[in-house]
């Protein structure tokens, strides 16, 4: 019948081999490449437009497997550099001096940040930060730990970071056993950070493809050829910053950590100001645009995703005030880039190779400082 589907049901036997690429797409993106970033996000996207400054003349195109392109859009928009908790941690496996090593890149990542496109352009909020306590061990180790890492940070960021509170319904949370708040934490928009970076791609002349996932990586005669599940190209300089994605790849200490966000129908009773922190940043939360977004839980021994996103949600219902009818309304997985330390993997790897990833959570913090000095190597 006409205007009716065609093939309703069909469903392929084998998955389709790869196009190829056309002469115009090829004339018109993927010719005479100096350089090809693997990676959309704020590292891959912070590389390209660096190394635009550092070349004016070069051919510079970013692939992303994703479709929108790059895992920043699917971050929860946390402007922070740790949790007491969380610095505690690092502090016990890594030691004082490579803790605030850390938080001084996250920092620097920050300001560097706003500096370079200005509050407004990236939606930033100097909200502050909380964390939130349910075990009584956890939150007395950290206030014996407060004096020492207020003192180690305050050179670092100007300012003491920390400062213990047992006011918990005034920060719009309830049934705790106490919170500690940071004031120099803050919450930025992912969407117009990022679409405030791809206008900067654009008018630099830096092609943006995206849905173009790179499957193989060859060097030869002075050229990496990359496979992707479109076609092939060549470029003198490959530059990978996909992050956990990185795996697939190169033999690096770095893989894909799956990370849950939820966030909520409008809730009127909402009275949370700061972004908060919970076990370690393993959990996390904050108001957006009158719903609470809370996500991650992936230390939680859960069978599926379908039992972590009924976790967040009872924790929220628990211990947000207003959100005790918490629904799920959006919520998606995004993608860590962990290992075996919370710090960044930065590696020239010969014959104009080059790897940025391992953010550890921090994205937003580091990315575009790791965007900078990838480009650098270069």
């Amino acid at each position: 019948m006409s205007g009716q589907p065609k093939n309703t049901g069909f469903m392929p036997k084998h998955q389709d081999e790869a196009a190829g690429f056309s002469y115009w797409e090829t004339k018109g993106w993927l010719q005479d490449l100096d350089a090809v970033v693997v990676g959309g996000g704020i590292v891959g996207m912070s590389a390209a437009l660096h190394l635009r400054a550092n070349h004016p003349d070069w051919h510079i195109l970013i692939l992303d497997c994703t479709t929108l392109g790059g895992a920043t859009t699917r971050n929860a928009g946390f402007a922070c550099f740790g949790s007491p908790s969380e610095l505690l941690e690092d502090w016990k496996q890594l030691g004082a001096e490579s803790t605030v090593d850390l938080v001084k890149m996250r920092w620097e990542g920050l300001r560097v940040l706003r500096q370079t496109w200005g509050d407004d352009a990236i939606g930033y909020q100097a909200c502050g930060a909380i964390e939130a306590f349910t075990d009584a061990d956890l939150m007395d180790a950290c206030n014996e730990a407060l004096p020492d890492l207020n003192e180690a940070l305050t050179d670092v960021l100007g300012h003491p970071p920390f400062e213990a509170s047992t006011k918990n319904v005034e920060a719009g949370l309830i049934q705790l056993k106490g919170i500690i708040k940071s004031p120099l934490e803050g919450a930025l928009d992912a969407a117009r950070m990022t679409k405030t970076l791809r206008q900067q791609l654009h008018l630099k002349n830096i092609s943006f493809l995206a849905g173009h996932q790179v499957q193989s990586l060859n060097h030869s005669h002075d050229e990496w050829t990359l496979v992707t599940n479109e076609g092939t190209l060549a470029a003198r300089n490959v530059l990978i910053a996909n992050n956990g994605w990185a795996s697939e790849l190169l033999e690096l200490d770095v893989e894909k950590a799956p990370n849950t966000v939820v966030v909520s129908q409008p809730l009127a009773g909402l009275t949370l100001k700061s972004t908060v922190h919970h076990d370690r940043g393993y959990v996390y939360a904050r108001e957006l645009d009158g719903r609470l977004l809370i996500g991650g839980g992936r230390n939680w021994n859960c069978a599926n995703e379908e039992e972590r996103i009924s976790k967040l949600k009872a924790w929220a219902r628990e211990h947000v005030t207003g959100a005790s009818d918490f629904e799920a309304s959006v919520q998606w997985r995004g993608y860590l880039g962990v290992g075996a330390t919370r710090g960044p993997i930065l590696r020239d790897l010969g014959n104009g190779l080059y790897a940025g990833v391992r953010m550890g959570g921090m994205g937003v913090a580091i990315g575009t400082v790791v965007g900078r000095k990838l480009a650098g190597m270069v």
